[in-house]
């Protein structure tokens, strides 16, 4: 009771609170069931595609065929302070268009924070203190309303520092194909879906 008004006070909205005090409860409930550095990153996982999905299926997220959009928890802070980090293929010059995001260009929309807030993640979900790595989902657009997720996990301790081991991370076929600096596969899940 005591947590739970702390996080009240804390955090300023009682809907915010109560929804980060179920969150830590459940957390704990897992890790106590499986606290691995894998399972950590699997139901992450899980909770960026459901979200990511949430947000295409609703139209928040729009994408022409071939075009992606990606979000990634890592080890690291970002330099905005968080966990998170993630991007697009229309962060490309001249391809902004190619993802919109509430009605605008990926970049007008504000790039990877626009991407972000077009979801309904918050970002106490996303601090899960991994012990290594960083895992990710991609949503490539397949066209006609078809769609496939992508779960990668890497050994680096962002995403960018993955790709300095020769990995494209604009290139989903690149990715896909791509190893962990230990020689495991970046990717480790698929899964095609339709809107």
């Amino acid at each position: 009771m005591v947590g739970v008004a702390a996080a009240i006070f804390a955090n300023g909205g009682l809907a915010d609170a109560i929804g980060e005090a179920y969150f830590q409860v459940s957390e704990v409930i897992s890790n106590a069931i499986n606290g691995s550095n894998e399972a950590k990153q699997q139901r992450i996982q899980d909770r960026l595609d459901k979200a990511l999905r949430e947000a295409i299926k609703n139209g928040n997220i729009v994408m022409d065929s071939g075009a992606w959009i990606e979000i990634d928890v890592q080890q690291d802070k970002n330099k905005k302070g968080n966990y998170v980090d993630g991007g697009s293929s229309a962060a490309s010059p001249g391809k902004s268009s190619s993802v919109k995001v509430k009605g605008k260009d990926y970049m007008a929309a504000g790039g990877f924070e626009g991407l972000w807030q077009s979801t309904s993640l918050k970002m106490y979900e996303m601090n899960i203190e991994q012990e290594s790595g960083w895992a990710g989902v991609r949503i490539v657009s397949n066209g006609n309303s078809s769609y496939t997720s992508y779960y990668y996990r890497g050994d680096a301790s962002t995403v960018q520092k993955q790709k300095q081991s020769g990995i494209d991370y604009t290139n989903t076929s690149s990715m896909n194909t791509g190893n962990r600096m230990d020689g495991t596969p970046l990717k480790v899940w698929e899964d095609t879906w339709t809107k």
